[in-house]
């Protein structure tokens, strides 16, 4: 991976704020910046509060770690490992001192814990502290040779998972079965984490209309006339899935069966408009609204997708920015990956969803998950 561009992005954001250091305790950029997979998304109580990276505006960063995380293999030079009994505030002086740190204005990344934030405040010395949490966002916006492989990995995957889940779908079988089943499977298939909590969503066929969609008892087993929308993704090597299919579990009407086809129709004429530059992200929503609205269904799309927002980027985090919103106007580029994800809602009726990560080539963009599509009654 292209670790020298991600220092030079991140240093070249930090001259245009005035920064002369940025520290990230374990966390996504942090992961990003350094290669190293720690287990972040736990929570950062779980993590050990000495392993941060120090980024200084110019020259190479250091690393502070724990003796576990020492050992890992980083392109990062210089490790300083916290010996036993040493007092991390020594250990960020030194490091601070060794940077020639003299400046005022310091930028605090995600997961740096309190007692480390004092610390790095006392060795520079009453210096302003600036949030910069989103100064990589812009370079993990479009992904290397090596993130699309991985992203392509955990992408096959949560095909996999669905194809395995597909036969537990069974009359009697409930929400909550369903989604144990989900994150069982990516496990088993080697994901190392979920990126987000697994749903697969029951909505009976003439049950009260309602401003959720989802009032169907998580306790309740599945009956037939009922559609079901699946929400799953995986973490693995580092990077996320976000993936969505529907299916209707009995005999379905025309309706329904047309509206899941539509919603599939408008993803693919979608991403077949999509290349470098060939549209801006706030485009994405209205290209795929036309088709939705020839077949019949748009207002069933806008009944759910109010705000116009379709989708999200996705990497290291299962949702990064930019969101593919009304509000973002810049053009696609090439390696953006993205996962799209229009539903459709007819209340009381059915809730169907679509979701698909894509990645933005110079002439065509690619599906990355490639669950097939006809696959919708049970």
């Amino acid at each position: 991976m292209d670790f020298k561009r991600r220092l030079t992005g991140l240093q070249e954001r930090m001259h245009e704020l005035n920064l002369d250091l940025v520290v990230y305790g374990s966390c996504q950029n942090f992961q990003y910046l350094t290669g190293l997979v720690t287990e972040w998304r736990r929570g950062v109580d779980l993590q050990s509060s000495v392993n941060n990276v120090f980024v200084p505006a110019t020259g190479d960063p250091i690393l502070t770690a724990s003796e576990g995380l020492g050992a890992a293999a980083t392109w990062i030079k210089d490790i300083r490992v916290l010996a036993r009994g040493e007092s991390y505030r020594d250990l960020a002086k030194r490091v601070v001192s060794d940077l020639g740190i003299k400046g005022t204005r310091i930028g605090i990344g995600d997961h740096v814990w309190g007692a480390v934030l004092a610390d790095v405040s006392e060795a520079v010395g009453g210096a302003e502290l600036v949030a910069a949490e989103s100064l990589m966002d812009h370079l993990r916006m479009t992904k290397d040779s090596e993130e699309i492989q991985l992203l392509r990995e955990v992408a096959k995957l949560t095909d996999s998972v669905m194809e395995r889940v597909l036969p537990k779908i069974q009359e009697g079988v409930t929400q909550k079965e369903l989604s144990l089943e989900v994150e069982f499977q990516g496990r088993r298939l080697g994901a190392s984490d979920i990126s987000f909590g697994p749903t697969a969503g029951f909505v009976k066929s003439g049950s009260e209309v309602s401003e959720n969609p989802f009032t169907y008892p998580r306790e309740m087993g599945l009956v037939l006339g009922t559609s079901i929308a699946f929400d799953i993704g995986f973490v693995m090597n580092g990077y996320c899935s976000d993936f969505g299919r529907s299916f209707y579990f009995g005999p379905s009407n025309e309706e329904v069966r047309k509206a899941y086809e539509a919603l599939h129709l408008g993803v693919v004429e979608t991403v077949d408009k999509m290349h470098s530059e060939s549209m801006r992200v706030c485009d994405l929503f209205p290209a795929l609204e036309k088709t939705l609205d020839r077949c019949g269904y748009g207002n069933y799309l806008r009944a759910r997708l109010k705000t116009g927002n379709l989708g999200h980027q996705i990497g290291v985090e299962v949702h990064e920015p930019p969101w593919l919103s009304p509000s973002y106007m810049e053009t696609l580029k090439t390696n953006m990956v993205m996962a799209l994800e229009p539903k459709v809602w007819h209340a009381g009726e059915y809730y169907l969803r679509v979701e698909d990560i894509v990645v933005v080539g110079p002439n065509k963009t690619e599906f990355l998950t490639n669950f097939d599509r006809q696959v919708f009654q049970l």
